[in-house]
């Protein structure tokens, strides 16, 4: 009920949000507003200010603002401040007011949770045995800086050793609340192509401790149980499930677990998905960081750039049929369960999320589909270039045809949606 009562209010802002973009563009233009509704179908609630109505209703998953003159009713509004009655220019602003509104909720939402909150900073969650970072890191180490730049994520921390290789790369760390400086050569794999100093740079540190594990599962037949400490593979020392897995993609086949203070030796399974399967390993909480004002709000700008380019991949995934649609869409069932999940995570992980979701609402919407405001835009440029208007009948009858299609579409992802959360 919890995030069914969050997937609902954010819905319910972010269309706000989006059609107060439209509303107050309108105002501001002198189109008539005969209707700002929020939600879709029969209506719940709805009160008359002026010549606009207000009303919710019973579906959370849109909204819309009527304009005068948008629809084939009859209005008493005059034609020059209907929709149709204005000049392209005017439209054309108008269409993009409302992605804009997004676009600019998502920058300060992600300013907010950044400052407000702060980020979790890279902590070394893992070493590979006989590589350089062995001989200087330890598990738990929290990675401040990488040749004099903040690092504020693990593709801080690879851009800048490859940025730097291949010669010695300065780490600012914190270790035990003591900070220091270190060097560390890093090493060019022929494998990956790329230079590594041999550690793994994560957020949040996994412990190669046994948190629950069922019965049926691959460990459990193998003989481990819940509360054992893996200590070592094949003779190396392990401090973290990374460790445990470097060791084990080398081929290491056996453990000795510590299990209330005796030590045993078993058997690891030769698949990764037995290793897993099944198991819980205890983690560490993230260390979290405020950063200063102004790199804080460069790290939001970051989020929204990455964000963007992250659509237009997808959308590009799509269209050349790389990517699987189920994969990238989500419908009301997905994005209820990754709000679900974000809460769990904590506020700024959630707020970070609303951001997206409040940007991909705005990047969709500028899609140029019939019934969503890239369309919109469309029409209002050809009368711009050409000097020429579409019939407002035709252009109302594209915009119901888009309508329909989109509302099939959301039918049909919400079902995909189901069958991925049930199947």
């Amino acid at each position: 009920m919890t995030t069914f009562l969050l997937f609902v209010g954010t819905i319910l802002f972010l269309v706000g949000i989006h059609e107060g973009g439209h509303f107050l563009a309108a105002k501001a233009l002198g189109i008539a507003v005969e209707e700002f509704a929020l939600g879709f179908g029969p209506t719940v609630w709805a009160r008359q200010r002026g010549e606009t109505r207000y009303s919710l209703r019973i579906l959370p998953l849109g909204g819309f603002v009527r304009l005068a003159g948008e629809s084939e009713a009859a209005t008493e509004v005059p034609f020059e401040r209907t929709y149709y009655g204005q000049p392209a220019w005017k439209r054309f602003v108008l269409s993009l007011c409302g992605p804009l509104a997004n676009v600019v909720l998502a920058v300060a939402v992600a300013v907010g949770a950044i400052l407000g909150f702060g980020l979790p900073r890279p902590q070394v969650a893992g070493l590979v045995p006989g590589k350089p970072a062995a001989e200087v890191l330890q598990v738990g180490d929290v990675i401040l800086s990488v040749g004099g730049r903040s690092a504020w994520a693990t593709d801080d921390v690879g851009a800048r050793i490859q940025a730097l290789a291949p010669q010695p790369v300065p780490f600012r760390i914190e270790r035990r609340g003591e900070e220091m400086e270190v060097a560390i050569p890093p090493a060019f794999s022929p494998d990956d192509g790329r230079y590594l100093v041999g550690a793994y740079f994560l957020p949040q540190i996994v412990l190669a401790e046994i948190e629950a594990l069922p019965p049926d599962a691959p460990l459990a037949r193998a003989g481990f149980a819940p509360g054992d400490r893996i200590v070592s593979a094949c003779g190396e020392p392990v401090s973290s499930f990374y460790d445990l897995y470097a060791i084990w993609a080398d081929g290491c086949r056996e453990a000795m677990v510590d299990r209330a203070g005796d030590r045993l030796d078993l058997p690891l399974p030769d698949s990764v998905d037995d290793l897993l399967e099944g198991a819980s390993f205890r983690t560490l909480p993230p260390r979290y960081e405020r950063p200063a004002p102004g790199e804080g709000v460069a790290l939001a700008f970051r989020q929204i750039a990455d964000a963007m380019v992250g659509f237009v991949a997808a959308i590009r995934g799509l269209i050349t049929r790389s990517i699987p649609a189920g994969e990238a869409v989500a419908g009301p069932v997905g994005i209820a369960a990754l709000l679900g999940e974000g809460m769990r995570a904590g506020p700024v992980v959630l707020l970070l999320l609303v951001a997206l979701i409040s940007l991909n609402l705005a990047l969709f919407n500028l899609i140029p589909f019939p019934a969503l405001d890239g369309a919109r835009t469309v029409f209002a440029l050809y009368e711009m270039v050409t000097r020429r208007k579409v019939s407002p009948r035709v252009e109302m009858v594209v915009h119901a045809v888009g309508f329909a299609i989109l509302f099939g579409l959301l039918i049909l992802i919400t079902f995909q949606d189901l069958m991925r959360l049930f199947g």
